[in-house]
């Protein structure tokens, strides 16, 4: 009987064994299960083989308008732009002035010229044959009518229209452009929107009529 007593003994202790060295298996060795869901597959974050971002929050861009301000004019004549400027100052407020190139319908002057020529060379044969003949005139280097050949500028309309017919009877092409007049107007602009109320406008003003006050983009 003692030998089945040992017996089952020792089957017991070798049954603890083989439980315990399970226990103690490492986890790496373990298989891992995938787990699906709807078609993706989740992963450890220890076998990612890339480097976790940090999740940037995007803001939506907001486009700043231009910057209005008040303009007061316009002046023909800078130094009362400047008196106006000073009155601005003279309340605490910042202004500059704006001048502004403006064309009129009047012509002031006709340019009577040959047309651009297909290159430099064609332009100097031009040049040549007008020379040749005893007319003034020079190539055109710059602007729309580059590579052509200035004949005048004239203030009569008769004048330039002698040279365009002398011209003309060369078989040259020849063209008459209108040059208007240009005049300068001056703006105060002053910035401070909020502050310049009907009251403030009127005092800056100073009962100038010729003027009026208008809302534009600052420089």
């Amino acid at each position: 009987m003692r030998w089945i007593f040992f017996t089952l003994v020792a089957g017991n202790l070798l049954l603890l064994v083989v439980f315990w060295q399970k226990q103690n298996q490492p986890l790496a060795d373990m298989p891992v299960a995938e787990i699906q869901n709807k078609g993706r597959t989740l992963l450890l974050v220890s076998e990612s083989d890339g480097v976790l971002k940090p999740v940037v929050q995007k803001t939506a861009s907001r486009n700043t308008p231009d910057q209005l301000c008040y303009a007061a004019g316009p002046y023909s004549d800078e130094l009362d732009a400047k008196h106006l400027l000073a009155r601005v100052a003279a309340v605490g407020l910042n202004g500059h002035i704006k001048t502004l190139e403006v064309t009129t319908d009047n012509p002031a002057e006709y340019w009577v010229h040959v047309p651009p020529r297909s290159g430099r060379e064609e332009a100097l044969r031009t040049l040549k044959e007008l020379q040749r003949r005893n007319i003034d005139s020079y190539i055109i280097t710059q602007g729309d009518l580059a590579e052509g050949v200035s004949l005048g500028l004239f203030r009569k309309k008769e004048s330039a229209e002698s040279v365009r017919d002398k011209v003309a009877q060369y078989d040259i092409p020849v063209d008459i452009r209108v040059v208007n007049e240009s005049s300068r107007e001056y703006w105060v602009e002053v910035k401070e929107v909020s502050q310049l109320n009907e009251r403030m406008r009127e005092r800056i003003q100073a009962g100038d009529d010729q003027i009026s006050w208008e809302m534009a983009e600052c420089e």
